[in-house]
């Protein structure tokens, strides 16, 4: 079932939050006019439904991990404090146990994109892995 589920369109990412596939997404490009109403729903629900996961009391087990997804074209600065900002809400349940991975896809050609996930990454401390897509 999808928690969230908000189509792109010319300005804003599609938003998934698929409660059965185990992932959240934000795919396509990110330059909303009004970037705090877009963030504010997106983190609000998103944490609606992080409170609801369990710590994995036993690591060992190798409980499937939800997944975070970081598909971006284009993201503008605004766009970039948003997705740091969801990353951090993220990580705080991370650092209560709930077994969540970050993913953040690059083209294979496209290091700018490759170097601001890093970015992020170093800016809010928080772990992500980078997945190299090809593009035929």
């Amino acid at each position: 079932m999808k928690v969230i589920d908000i189509p792109k369109t010319e300005k804003t990412p599609e938003v998934i939050l698929d409660d059965e596939g185990q992932f959240f997404q934000i795919k396509g490009k990110c330059l909303p006019e009004n970037i705090r109403d877009f963030s504010h729903l997106v983190i609000e629900n998103l944490e609606k439904y992080l409170n609801q996961l369990s710590p994995d009391p036993d690591k060992e087990k190798g409980t499937e991990a939800f997944k975070v997804n970081f598909k971006l074209g284009y993201f503008n600065s605004a766009a970039a404090k948003f997705i740091a900002d969801v990353i951090q809400v993220v990580d705080e349940y991370i650092q209560r146990g709930i077994p969540i991975k970050i993913f953040w896809y690059f083209d294979e050609d496209d290091h700018d994109m490759l170097e601001a996930g890093q970015d992020i990454s170093r800016m809010v401390n928080v772990r992500m892995e980078y997945v190299s897509v090809v593009n035929r």
